[in-house]
């Protein structure tokens, strides 16, 4: 579990480089330094990109709480937790193909994410 803690941390950092990434052929390098940076210039890919990572940041706090008190607990929470991966990089790719123009279909990649989390929470109050 504690090597999942430590690969999902570098996903969040991957996520917070690829909005930017994807857009420095628009935008300067410098415009992303400053909060008074003009970014409106960012690519379709950046901006799907900001989204996912908006919608991680959402989550992610619950995941990490639940993940690291499964190891304190030594509740065996690994093939959810690895589950709740495996689906916020899936929600990634939809994002980087624009899968979600599609209706319905980002709802249908998010909610599982959920109930894993849901599922996690009951195990570490029943663990």
């Amino acid at each position: 579990m504690v090597d999942l803690i430590i690969c999902v941390g570098f996903f969040y950092i991957a996520h917070l480089f690829f909005t930017m990434s994807f857009s420095l052929h628009k935008v300067p390098f410098l415009d992303w330094t400053h909060t008074g940076g003009d970014i409106s210039g960012m690519s379709d890919l950046s901006s799907r990109m900001s989204v996912a990572s908006d919608n991680l940041r959402q989550t992610l706090p619950i995941f990490m709480t639940f993940a690291v008190l499964s190891v304190v607990m030594d509740v065996d929470n690994l093939m959810l937790a690895k589950t709740w991966f495996g689906i916020r990089i899936v929600y990634l790719i939809g994002a980087a193909i624009n899968l979600y123009s599609i209706p319905i279909i980002r709802p249908v990649i998010w909610i599982p994410s959920i109930v894993v989390l849901v599922i996690m929470g009951l195990n570490l109050y029943t663990g």
